[in-house]
């Protein structure tokens, strides 16, 4: 099976905000393939790098939503590292809503039908099969039609309901990967950095933290993660591409923070 380059993609899940008596958004689904935050092919290789010597590299993906960002991370594992890309499957998927894991452990997913020519064009469209269990959605005036993935793409995660408030204090990072990306603001500032300060507890010099560029601009993610030990990456991998979020939500800090910005994390003192 050939797998296509990232920049072929751009899938859109459904979009679905839940909010409070203000109005500020306390939990969003909203998420794309290839958010263009991230060089997911870097980000590959990247990993590729850094767990070189492993045999087995857990990679959890708090917040999954509808899966785009597991499987635009699996797509370009696939495609950078070939063979050397198993020692990363399955990547641990999770989200706090039980009816998008239902959908994800049953390989659902919406495509917007841009998507699907971009899927048509570059030639991969044999991972996904029209769903003729479902209706074509229409939000916002735009259709969303439902598609399966296929077995092979599918084999590559586990999902499962884990609410990332509970899962950073209860699980083991070491020698990992935690991806909790653009959710952080969905949290209250006092949880956010009790997350942080739980991730940092349960890592080790080898673990590495990815976040989100919406992280940046409505959370305190990169700052309490810097303040509870971690270190960030200066790395191209962060494209700052991303720009709009004009959306206010529960976990926005009132000023900016006065440390730098990152993407990626380590433990200080990590090589």
């Amino acid at each position: 099976m050939k797998i296509m380059p990232n920049n072929s993609i751009g899938f859109n899940s459904v979009r679905r905000k839940t909010f409070d008596a203000s109005g500020a958004v306390i939990n969003c689904n909203y998420t794309n393939f290839n958010r263009e935050d991230i060089d997911w092919a870097k980000l590959a290789r990247f990993l590729g790098k850094r767990y070189e010597g492993s045999s087995r590299v857990k990679i959890n993906m708090f917040g999954c939503s509808d899966g785009s960002d597991v499987y635009t991370l699996i797509i370009n594992l696939l495609n950078e590292l070939k063979e050397n890309a198993k020692k990363f499957f399955p990547v641990l998927a999770s989200d706090i809503s039980k009816p998008l894991i239902d959908d994800l452990n049953a390989g659902k997913i919406y495509l917007h039908s841009r998507d699907i020519e971009f899927i048509e064009k570059n030639g991969v469209k044999e991972l996904f099969t029209r769903n003729p269990e479902e209706r074509t959605r229409e939000m916002f005036g735009i259709e969303f039609v439902p598609y399966k993935v296929n077995d092979f793409l599918k084999s590559k995660l586990h999902a499962s309901v884990k609410d990332v408030r509970e899962a950073s204090g209860a699980e083991d990072f070491a020698g990992s990967v935690f991806a909790f990306r653009n959710g952080w603001t969905f949290n209250t500032l006092d949880e956010q950095n009790r997350i942080a300060a739980n991730f940092y507890k349960n890592s080790d010099t080898d673990t590495l933290g990815i976040i989100g560029q919406s992280d940046l601009f409505k959370s305190n993610a990169s700052e309490f993660l810097q303040r509870n030990g971690f270190q960030g990456i200066e790395s191209d991998i962060f494209t700052r591409k991303e720009t709009d979020y004009p959306s206010k939500s529960i976990g926005m800090p009132p000023v900016r923070s006065d440390y730098p910005e990152f993407l990626l994390f380590e433990k200080r003192g990590a090589v």
